[in-house]
Order: C-alpha cells, then sequence, then structure tokens
C-alpha cells in the first residue's frame, strides 16, 4: 500500500490512511445522509443528516482502527512485530512482519479482533437504548446503525476462510490439532477462495433478482477482493516455505575483491567485467561493501566511496541461517545490506537487491515446486 499517507499513532503504533479511503468514506457518508438517517429521524434540516453521516463514517472506521489495533496488541505480546495499520477501500488491515509462531498465538491474534467488534457494538447498543429514552433521536440513529455495523463486521470477519479472521481461527485449530501448519494453511486458504466466489455470487444475485446494483457490486467487489486476497496469500506462503529452506551459505556474496575509495565506477567495471561485490577500504581494513546491481545508472566517473553500504549498518547473520529470517529482519530494520559472519570473521554480504532478484527469478519455480 504505497499510496498511504501516516496519519497519526494508536496503543504506540503507527497508522496510515490510503488515499481509497477517502472514496468509501464519502459513499458511505452519502449513503447515511441520503438513505438511512432520514427515514430513521424525521424532520431534520438537510446539513444536520449530512454531519451525522461524516460522524457515524467516521466513528465506523475507528471501530475497524481499534479492530485492528486488537489484532497488532495481540501480536506484538506474542513477540511478532507490527510496522502499522493501514486504513483503505475495504476497511483496514495491520501489517504484521511474521506469522504466528504457534497455533495458540495464531488463535488469539484471529479472535480479539472480532471480539473488539462485538464488544463496540454493545457500547453502541447501549448508547442506542440511553439516548432513544432520552429523546435524543439524533445520536440514537447513529448509535444503533454503529451497533448493528460493528455486529455485521465481527459475523464476516468470522467466516471461515482465509485471510478473515475467522480463516484464521480455522487455520489455528487445524495446526493446533492436527500439528499441520502447511496443510492448516492450505485449508483456510481454499475456504477464503470459496467464500469469496460465493460472495460474487451472491453480488451477482442481488442484482438480478432484486436490481440492487449498489449492494451488488459492492458484494461483487468485496468478493472479489477476498478471494484475490486468498490466493496471493497462498502465493506469499508458498514463497516464504521456499525461502525457509534456502540457507544464506547458498546464496551470499563470497568472492568480493577489495577496491579503495577513490576508485571510479568505470575502473571497476574495467578491470572486474564480471564482479558484482567490493571490499571498499577506507583506509586499512574494508568498512564498507558496493554491490553493482544497486548503483543503478550512476556515471562511470562516480567514486565508489559514493556508492558503499556501511558495516556499521549491517545485519549479522550465520551461514546456515535460512532467507526468510534474514528477509524478516531486513524488513523489520529497514536495512539492506548482511555482512555473514562465522566464528566472528566475516565469510561473505548479501544485499537486499540480490535477494529481490533471486525471488524474482525464482517465482515460478516456487509455484512448481510447493504444492
Amino acid at each position: 500500500m504505497d499510496s498511504a499517507f501516516n496519519f497519526g499513532k494508536l496503543f504506540g503504533i503507527q497508522f496510515r490512511v490510503h488515499y481509497s479511503w477517502f472514496f468509501v468514506f464519502a459513499l458511505i457518508t452519502f449513503f447515511l445522509a441520503q438513505e438511512v438517517f432520514p427515514g430513521a429521524v424525521r424532520g431534520e434540516s438537510v446539513p444536520t443528516y449530512w454531519i451525522m453521516g461524516a460522524v457515524t463514517s467516521f466513528l465506523f472506521f475507528f471501530s475497524v482502527l481499534l479492530h485492528e489495533a486488537g489484532h497488532s496488541l495481540v501480536a506484538r505480546r506474542n513477540g511478532i512485530p507490527v510496522s502499522g495499520i493501514t486504513l483503505f477501500l475495504f476497511g483496514g488491515a495491520a501489517q504484521m512482519t511474521r506469522e504466528p509462531p504457534s497455533a495458540v498465538a495464531e488463535l488469539k491474534m484471529a479472535s480479539v479482533g472480532p471480539a473488539v467488534s462485538l464488544a463496540l457494538g454493545g457500547c453502541f447498543w447501549l448508547i442506542y437504548q440511553a439516548f432513544f429514552v432520552s429523546g435524543l433521536n439524533n445520536v440514537a440513529a447513529m448509535g444503533l446503525w454503529l451497533a448493528q455495523i460493528n455486529l455485521i463486521l465481527a459475523a464476516f470477519n468470522m467466516l471461515p476462510g482465509f485471510p478473515l479472521d475467522g480463516g484464521r481461527v480455522l487455520r489455528g485449530l487445524w495446526w493446533h490439532f492436527r500439528k499441520d501448519y502447511v496443510g492448516a494453511t492450505q485449508a483456510a486458504v481454499f475456504c477464503g477462495r470459496v467464500a469469496g466466489v460465493l460472495i460474487i455470487g451472491a453480488g451477482v444475485y442481488f442484482i438480478i433478482e432484486y436490481r440492487d446494483w449498489l449492494a451488488g457490486v459492492w458484494l461483487a467487489f468485496i468478493g472479489w477482493y477476498l478471494e484475490n486476497s486468498a490466493r496471493l496469500s497462498l502465493k506469499q506462503f508458498r514463497l516464504q516455505l521456499w525461502m525457509k529452506d534456502r540457507k544464506v551459505a547458498d546464496v551470499m556474496e563470497s568472492d568480493c575483491p577489495n577496491v579503495g575509495g577513490e576508485i571510479s565506477l568505470g575502473e571497476v567495471k574495467r578491470r572486474y567485467p564480471a564482479g558484482r561485490c567490493f571490499l571498499v577500504n577506507a583506509p586499512g581494513s574494508p568498512d564498507a561493501a558496493v554491490f553493482l546491481p544497486a548503483a543503478g545508472d550512476r556515471p562511470d566517473a562516480t567514486p565508489m566511496s559514493e556508492m558503499t553500504f556501511s558495516f556499521d549498518k549491517a545485519i549479522e547473520v550465520a551461514p546456515d541461517d535460512d532467507l526468510l529470517t534474514l528477509a524478516q529482519q531486513m524488513n523489520e530494520t529497514g536495512r539492506d545490506f548482511a555482512v555473514v559472519k562465522e566464528n566472528g570473521i566475516a565469510v561473505g554480504m548479501i544485499f537486499l537487491d540480490a535477494l529481490i532478484e533471486l525471488v524474482n527469478r525464482s517465482t515460478a519455480t516456487v509455484d512448481r515446486v510447493v504444492k
């Protein structure tokens, strides 16, 4: 979700807003102001309905944010870093950099989101009851809609299809009782794709049977998003399995000539036409490295010292570490260079660009090898 911007922090977790969120926020506000509140509370002015719609829409997305914050807080308590929460067209998503370490952790993380939505639904129902009795029907109408939508949100998320919360609960239960993480993931993803297709079918049914284009198209979009997300989740899962089976020693750059920092890129290319990795002396012993594929289209006159990866900012890994662990460390730290050490001695290096290059070349192989 690159087209998003930081908006604030909640419980110490950075949350972001994707530009698509503004569209759905406006759509829900319009729907509430034009279709829901004029029928629920009669006799109010048009601006009042629009204010009610905007406030209710905001509180709905704040509820979504709390739902995702519940996932994130439990994830962090189970040792899983969370880079942030993003609100977007279809609601919200917490960006977790690792998979759960156990079935119990998966169940805790998956169930807390719907539990938060159920609790919010109960709170808004109490607000509805209190203000309806008091005669403040505007607030009561807002509370009733928010109570209903949070209950719907909890119920929808508990559909047994990955990557919905219900799909993660299914995976956690399968994983716990059958001790088969791979099979649990494949089963949950299959259910997610089936659920997506069924929701698309429900959208088509609404259009044909009731001529309700708004509900039908929206359901079809949600179904498509769920099916596509499940398919992409399976692809990512297969890639993770593939990376877990590859060791750092298998792909590290171990033959890196020493060059001076003042030498030009063009001279290095002339001396080492097949070279990719170089140690840069500054001066004495090397304290940085250069990976030529990451240099881009720099002029040949560029000194090597201007393209270096500093050893001070490098991740340290062992030759027997798997590539998935390395990729997770790079993702969590934002660093793109690792020094491979064995018994305290540097024996090689790995660069993020090389890792991405390897993954891109191997994507088709991953889909064939891992069934």
